[in-house]
């Protein structure tokens, strides 16, 4: 039994052995990469699973020449929002060390490795023996930074936005209501839990329909959306650019407001905006 036992453990030891050997140049990718940082006084990259897994996918892709996902197929097929992605791609030949200054060095590469507001990152790498170079090396390595959600005061912090930019045309400050708040964190729940981004829900409801389940009486009601924009600053920006959702937050008629927000930090759905965000306005009975 013990000679069995040895050959066992030493197929094991070889198995994890060739694993670790197999992971070994993307590691010394990502350590390269982060000494070239500290010589410059950057702070370091932190290895995020999710950009490693589609920089891999997307080496591999290259490296066979395959009809691949593009970038941000791969990063969000991850998990991971592509909209705060950057890429540094090259082939070659060199060791690790050199290609990993090389980035440093090239005016097109240098401002995505040498950055300072991306901070997590991932390494794909695959080598293939071409006929007329020898071994070759594809090497992608995507920055990021996983989405977060927002701050802790959203609500009050979207209101203050549409109250202050109610006060630039005149009109009175919007004050919040409990129903409404249940009626537009419903919305917000629904769409990103649903994956759907829409007034109208799959089941035909509206806004009035939402207002009235939750024991809200009302004369009007008005509904902003907003999907993908991680702060209650950028979603109320966005709804100031649009047409519609401009007009709803200058209604003079309206006096209450309810907000609500839902973070999906691993939002694998067919819309992928991680932030949800639904804002009902309205003149109570």
């Amino acid at each position: 039994m013990n000679w069995i036992f040895r050959i066992c453990l030493a197929a094991l030891l070889g198995f994890a052995t060739a694993a670790a050997a197999q992971d070994r140049p993307e590691r010394d990718m990502m350590q390269s990469i982060n000494e070239m940082r500290g010589k410059r006084a950057l702070s370091p990259l932190i290895v995020d699973p999710r950009l490693a897994k589609a920089a891999q996918r997307l080496a591999r892709n290259a490296a066979e020449r395959r009809r691949g996902a593009t970038l941000c197929q791969a990063v969000e097929d991850a998990g991971f929002p592509c909209a705060s992605v950057g890429s540094l791609t090259t082939v070659a030949q060199d060791p690790v060390p050199m290609v990993a200054s090389s980035f440093f060095t090239d005016g097109r590469t240098r401002p995505i490795a040498a950055t300072r507001e991306l901070r997590y990152a991932g390494v794909g790498w695959h080598s293939v023996e071409d006929p007329r170079y020898g071994d070759l090396d594809y090497w992608v390595v995507l920055l990021g930074n996983p989405p977060r959600p927002a701050t802790r005061n959203w609500r009050r912090d979207v209101l203050k936005e549409v109250n202050r930019f109610r006060a630039t045309h005149g009109l009175r400050p919007l004050r919040l209501a409990p129903l409404l708040n249940e009626a537009a964190q419903r919305h917000a729940d629904d769409m990103a839990y649903r994956d759907y981004f829409a007034h109208e829900a799959p089941n035909g409801t509206g806004p009035g329909d939402r207002a009235a389940s939750a024991g809200y009486r009302f004369q009007t009601v008005l509904e902003n959306l907003a999907a993908g924009q991680q702060t209650p600053r950028e979603a109320v920006e966005g709804w100031k650019n649009s047409p519609g959702h401009r007009r709803a937050m200058l209604n003079r008629q309206i006096t209450e407001a309810g907000i609500g927000y839902r973070f999906l930090p691993s939002d694998r759905g067919k819309i992928r905006s991680f932030h949800y965000w639904a804002m009902s306005m309205a003149l109570p009975r």
